[in-house]
């Protein structure tokens, strides 16, 4: 991890346009016009004007080292991040698209926000205090996943003496060490890939562990084992809802190996939380949730394999802290936070919202 204080180009420009209009990520590439995502939407930075490869090649070789250069030209693609100005850490993906450089940043606050700030629901919040049992979150790319994993993490960092541990790629929110001590390690310059990391995590004394995500059945092997063995792990996956999460972990390994993946799930396995963002009516964002806790009846469908059913589960599961998505959506229409025209935007089940 490095800081970028003194630089002074493009991409520097751009962020600080990004910080002042609460914005998330910076699109740049050759031979167009950078762009800006605040709020959701995309908007040019037009009076920077279409930019030339020169330009882009000039910018990465300020924003990464020797070796990810490199791996950029060897791989046609690298992710990296780095401290901007002390207000924010960036992640960033160069890339090629039709054989031009191009860019992706995403902007995380310095200051990591507290499962209140975020809004986060009870059941979700009481994640926090699990002494043990996987925690995963899932929904698209830029749902805030990451964001509600730091917040608890924040949370336990706050309030539970005990070692905190986190292997991302790269890392995003940076935890200083509180009443938790907090080790993080990045793939690639802490470790050399997430197999040698999750094994060695083993031998780390965690009680906490954060698996920034489950990739492949080296992985989810990895962090199911470790959940197992009596520590509390969060991570995510990149689904559409919880059934879809518990049947990508299963799926991922041969089919003579997975009744016994689902015994070692339905074990494990503590919540799943899904979420989706949505505009509210002021124009920000607020996130939806669809929470499913491992109750009794949960864990037995997931031995059984019918995961199918797991949406009866949360409906039926109030009282346990569960809720489908359309449930969460029409809480927030009800509360005048989000119109049902926006809610029935992300619904699964559109006739579902404004029912509960």
């Amino acid at each position: 991890m490095w800081c970028m204080d003194a630089y002074d180009g493009i991409v520097s420009g751009l962020l600080g346009r990004l910080w002042d209009h609460g914005g998330s990520d910076v699109h740049v590439s050759a031979g167009t016009i950078p762009r800006l995502r605040a709020k959701g939407v995309l908007f040019e930075a037009a009076e920077l004007g279409i930019l030339t490869e020169e330009a882009l090649e000039q910018e990465l070789g300020a924003l990464l080292t020797p070796a990810q250069m490199d791996e950029y030209h060897h791989h046609r693609e690298v992710d990296f991040s780095f401290t901007w100005n002390d207000k924010a850490r960036i992640r960033g993906n160069a890339y090629f698209q039709q054989g031009k450089p191009a860019i992706a940043l995403r902007m995380v606050p310095d200051q990591i926000p507290t499962p209140d700030e975020l809004g986060l629901p009870p059941s979700v919040r009481a994640l926090a205090d699990l002494p043990q049992g996987l925690v995963l979150f899932t929904g698209p790319t830029g749902s805030g996943k990451s964001t509600s994993m730091a917040a608890l993490i924040g949370q336990i960092n706050r309030t539970r003496a005990c070692h905190i541990l986190t292997v991302e790629d790269p890392i995003e929110y940076v935890h200083q060490p509180s009443v938790a001590l907090v080790h993080q390690r990045e793939i690639g310059s802490d470790a050399q890939n997430w197999t040698r990391a999750l094994r060695s995590a083993l031998r780390e004394d965690p009680d906490v562990l954060l698996v920034g995500e489950m990739r492949d059945l080296e992985s989810i092997h990895m962090t199911l084992t470790l959940a197992e063995t009596g520590h509390l792990v969060f991570s995510t996956l990149h689904t559409n809802d919880a059934s879809q999460a518990l049947d990508r972990l299963v799926d991922v390994f041969p089919s003579d190996n997975q009744p016994q993946i689902r015994m070692q799930l339905a074990g494990a396995l503590s919540a799943v939380v899904a979420q989706r963002l949505v505009r509210t009516k002021t124009g920000s964002l607020c996130a939806a949730f669809e929470i499913l806790v491992a109750n009794n009846a949960v864990r037995n469908l997931i031995r059984e394999g019918k995961t199918r059913q797991i949406r009866n589960m949360m409906v039926t599961g109030q009282g346990d802290g569960m809720c489908t998505l359309e449930m969460s959506l029409s809480w927030l229409v009800k509360a005048g936070t989000v119109s049902q025209e926006e809610a029935l935007k992300v619904a699964f089940v559109p006739n579902e919202i404004g029912r509960y």
